[in-house]
């Protein structure tokens, strides 16, 4: 489980059973809909064959539909499927505020000392 999720984790798969794409979103504390996309979850599988390295194949879930949903509790897991979570729009533009702002701040307050 990676990106806009609470805790970068491995989710582990249970021993002889079934795991579905829902067991891992809903595990510990899930997606935090404050900074994560529930319409972008993307599963990403790598190709077994070693033909074909570095071919992946991606499913996405839109959870915004309650309709849709239902396909993640029908997703069976493979082991070494990664789970990618993107962030919400106006969280991309508060990563960029805030790694601009610490910079404006830092000249003008240098500018203003200078006088």
């Amino acid at each position: 489980m990676t990106g806009e999720v609470t805790k970068q984790r491995r989710f582990v798969l249970p021993y002889n059973q079934r795991a579905s794409l829902a067991d891992a979103i809903y595990s510990d504390a899930g997606i935090p809909t404050i900074t994560g996309n529930i319409r972008k979850i993307y599963v990403l599988r790598s190709s077994q064959d070693p033909r074909e390295f570095g071919a992946v194949t991606a499913w996405q879930l839109d959870a915004k539909n309650a309709a849709s949903f239902t396909l993640a509790t029908r997703f069976e897991l493979r082991p070494d499927d990664v789970i990618f979570v993107s962030e919400q729009v106006i969280t991309q533009w508060n990563r960029i505020i805030s790694q601009i702002t610490p910079g404006l701040l830092n000249s003008t307050i240098n500018a203003l000392a200078r006088f």
